[in-house]
């Protein structure tokens, strides 16, 4: 991993930031399945591999993001040589003590070199240092590279919800204690 720095951002940092390309490649989507009669229901995920690799836009407008940046529980911001390379943002309710980690962007350059994992893990520290047991990561069934590093850090599935995001999209939603 690069030697990164991890701070808290503001909003000097939203043109850096809108600028990174949120979109993303996969080669693999969660497919659901979904058994319902009288007696049970039950769902199912496959990690299908798709014909070919797919360019899947963010499910958010960049501008959003930064709108409600008052209102975040934590907007973190990753640097190398003091140049913005990845940001996280945390949402949380009154009186709850889970958080959930509403975006997780990298630049485009740096993906794949633990820049997010660094992220995750200064969430994670801050949000015990802030009293929530728990962290929530939520993304979309396509973000294959996310699930995969969602469960490398020791995050577990923990449900799904459709037409979650502004573009309608599954959500799937992964969960770590954070102590």
């Amino acid at each position: 991993m690069p030697e990164i720095e991890i701070r808290s951002a503001n909003p000097n940092d939203f043109e850096d930031l809108t600028a990174f390309e949120h979109g993303y490649y996969s080669e693999y989507v969660w497919q659901m399945s979904l058994d319902v009669s009288a007696e049970k229901s039950q769902v199912e995920f496959r990690r299908r591999h798709l014909p070919r690799r797919v360019f899947v836009s963010y499910p958010r407008k960049r501008t959003a993001i930064f709108n409600d940046f008052d209102s975040a529980e934590a907007f973190l911001i990753a640097e190398l040589n003091e140049r913005p390379v990845g940001y996280l943002k945390i949402e949380a309710q009154k009186d709850s003590d889970i958080a959930r980690v509403s975006d997780l962007v990298i630049s485009a350059p740096m993906r794949r070199q633990g820049i997010a994992s660094g992220l995750l893990y200064a969430a994670m520290d801050l949000m015990t240092h802030r009293c929530f047991h728990t962290l929530v990561l939520e993304m979309q069934s396509k973000n294959d590279p996310a699930i995969k590093m969602a469960t490398k850090l020791g995050f577990t599935f923990c449900g799904f919800r459709d037409h979650f995001f502004p573009n309608q999209e599954l959500a799937l939603f992964y969960s770590r204690f954070t102590r």
